[in-house]
């Protein structure tokens, strides 16, 4: 289980789920995305699983450009437990609990309390949930809270770095299915005095990111009946803390569009000004698809069919528009940006 790697679906900007607990927006989305009960464990009781007393499957996906992560959670119990909180008391999170753990950059170590700092405010504030996030979930929510972030940034469960709805027609004890629908900003540093001392994770195609989550199941007593566990292994030999570890997170990939939503040749390009003063430009193709030729329009009256051309503007301080023209055997295309590049 540990050397296995998932994936994390990318959702085209068009296309992006609306936050409102239902899932026909995520019908686009290839099974292979999905992670059921098969890939769950009890690391605690050590029940087996059995789809009659709960079941469960996760989706995630993100979009280019943007730093979330979006899930879809559907969830049936038996046994829905979600009354015994009460707000006065310190056990206000005793339900049923979908638990999620986000490290984005995979630093790893502790992300609740780190045992070297002896005073538990400090502990707390300069410490909990900086580095990787937890947030404790509530399957269905009371009171008005859909979750707990563990850690010192309560900031980061709002709009607009997190968002949910629900979808379900169940009571109190009864059985029924449930779904979760939300969507979280990944931080590589989320500090205690707001978003603006916070640094969020830089979501790049084809990278890894860290993430894990589990579900404590209760069913009426005053401990959970089961702790299922994506994390299944510890490392270094000792028990798995994917609660509390973000070294215990697993690795998920942030997968390109799938080809349905591509053409099959899409031109697009980057640029870098090497030295404004002498107008020197680097131009970086970034274009899809098979392409065997290109075609630079400098918008100086210089041309230039490069993969990645260095041009050299005479005119400093104007702001030009470069056009580039891409073919291959799928066929053509070109991006265009107005104004970007400036000399000078």
């Amino acid at each position: 289980m540990e050397g296995r790697e998932f994936k994390i679906f990318q959702f085209p900007r068009n296309m992006i789920p609306r936050i409102d607990g239902k899932t026909d927006d995520w019908n686009m989305v290839p099974p292979e995305y999905t992670y059921g009960m098969e890939h769950m464990k009890d690391i605690i009781m050590g029940k087996s699983n059995n789809p009659d007393v709960f079941d469960m499957k996760m989706t995630v996906g993100w979009v280019k450009g943007l730093n979330r992560l979006y899930f879809r959670y559907e969830a049936y119990s038996n046994y829905w437990d979600f009354q015994r909180v009460d707000s006065r008391t310190a056990t206000s999170y005793m339900n049923d609990i979908l638990e999620i753990v986000v490290d984005g950059d995979r630093s790893g170590g502790d992300l609740i309390c780190n045992p070297l700092i002896s005073d538990r405010i400090e502990c707390h504030l300069k410490h909990a949930g900086h580095h990787a996030q937890n947030y404790h979930i509530f399957t269905p929510p009371v009171d008005g809270e859909w979750t707990i972030v563990w850690g010192s940034q309560p900031w980061i469960k709002d709009f607009p770095y997190a968002n949910y709805a629900y979808s379900y027609d169940f009571g109190q004890g009864e059985a029924g299915k449930l779904i979760l629908e939300f969507y979280i900003t990944v931080f590589d540093y989320a500090s205690s005095r707001g978003p603006e001392y916070s640094v969020e994770s830089k979501f790049e195609e084809n990278s890894l990111i860290g993430l894990t989550w589990m579900v404590l199941d209760y069913m009426g007593g005053s401990k959970y009946d089961a702790f299922y566990s994506l994390t299944q292994e510890g490392r270094g030999g000792r028990p798995p803390q994917p609660w509390s570890n973000a070294s215990d997170a697993l690795p998920f990939r942030l997968m390109p569009l799938e080809k349905v939503f591509r053409k099959p040749v899409e031109a697009d390009w980057r640029y870098k000004v090497i030295d404004r003063k002498k107008g020197k430009v680097a131009f970086m193709d970034s274009s899809y698809g098979d392409i065997t030729s290109w075609k630079w329009y400098f918008g100086d009256g210089s041309v230039s069919t490069e993969q990645n051309p260095v041009h050299v503007y005479e005119k400093p301080g104007i702001n030009y528009v470069v056009l580039l023209e891409v073919s291959g055997p799928g066929g053509s295309d070109k991006r265009a940006r107005y104004w970007d590049v400036m000399t000078g």
